[in-house]
């Protein structure tokens, strides 16, 4: 009687996970708004840089976006050599802030100071707010492999949201608070779907066609694939013979990072965990995620135990909520 109550706590857990993906995910009119902003703004952009592309990347062209969410954007080159020339970065953003000052209602601020300079856009009569950064080719890598990993199983996206919008609400991101970052939160969903859970619910993609998702592949190309909904058949063809529920993977995920060993570098290209380079960008912060493609420290910020403390107490938190079996969704918000 108890299992067939457990089991039955877990098909409403499952219903409750669908039902909160679909209620923050961001709407298909939304994304459409923002491709045809992209478009807007790319227009502009054309009449200074015609051999450009102006790609959206981020979570609205992973489907893993929370409504609301800022519009990300990178201006690659289509040509070689390079377009913009001997010009930095820089100086690319400074003249589109004046191009598009000169000719739209955009409101635009140039941060030069950041590690990557950006060009920060709002625009009120669309209700849009975004940031333009130049050749960032990494973020274009990672962003068609998330993209890959969400169309791989039904189960992904609403698990990849749910804890997206579980972490946003208990307080645990924001790289500038030395937590985490959205794109570490949906590494962290994919690395568990490896290596939590048995049998896995997904692979390594870098491991099964390492010629498709490297950054041997040009940007431009991989942007084409982004925009054209293009999907190897490594993706279309994938069917995990992990048979669980989304309550279940909910339970697991909390489960598993719970009793993770935080020394370990989590890594989706390995589908497993690689040995801490002897860095201080490893050594130093409390939690390490590899970045699928350039390998760099995803979590480097996570350097204040404050912050790290915050993020295992919420981990704590929820995975003590959800095991007693009785606890729906809204309990762990």
């Amino acid at each position: 009687m108890a299992a067939f109550a457990f089991a039955r706590t877990l098909d409403l857990l499952t219903h409750d996970i669908i039902q909160k993906c679909e209620s923050v995910k961001e709407s298909n009119a939304t994304t459409r708004k923002k491709k045809r902003w992209c478009e807007v703004l790319e227009q502009n952009i054309e009449r200074i840089y015609p051999n450009r592309k102006l790609i959206l990347v981020g979570s609205s062209t992973t489907s893993f976006a929370i409504e609301g969410c800022d519009v990300d954007l990178t201006i690659i080159r289509t040509d070689s050599p390079p377009f913009y020339g001997f010009e930095s970065g820089l100086q690319i953003l400074s003249r589109i802030r004046d191009a598009l000052i000169a000719r739209t209602s955009i409101n635009t601020e140039l941060i030069s100071s950041a590690v990557v300079p950006i060009l920060k856009l709002k625009d009120r009569h669309e209700g849009l707010e975004g940031d333009i950064s130049v050749d960032i080719q990494n973020s274009i890598f990672n962003t068609y492999l998330q993209k890959c990993y969400g169309r791989m199983d039904p189960r992904v996206t609403p698990l990849v949201v749910t804890v997206k919008h579980w972490a946003q609400e208990s307080g645990i991101t924001g790289a500038h608070y030395h937590k985490l970052s959205g794109f570490a939160v949906v590494l962290l969903v994919i690395y568990y779907l490896q290596r939590g859970c048995s049998p896995p619910v997904l692979p390594s993609l870098q491991n099964l066609n390492p010629t498709h998702f490297t950054t041997n592949a040009t940007a431009s190309i991989t942007a084409e694939k982004l925009m054209s909904d293009s999907l190897p058949a490594v993706v279309t063809s994938y069917n995990s013979a992990n048979t669980a529920t989304l309550g279940e993977l909910l339970v697991g995920f909390f489960n598993f990072y719970c009793n993770f060993d935080w020394h370990q570098v989590l890594s989706v290209r390995l589908a497993g965990p690689r040995r801490v380079p002897i860095d201080k960008k490893w050594t130093r912060p409390y939690i390490r995620i590899e970045d699928p493609f350039d390998q760099k420290n995803v979590t480097r910020a996570v350097y204040e135990f404050s912050g790290f403390s915050d993020i295992k107490q919420a981990f704590n938190t929820a995975k003590k909520r959800l095991a007693y079996g009785h606890c729906r969704l809204h309990e762990i918000f």
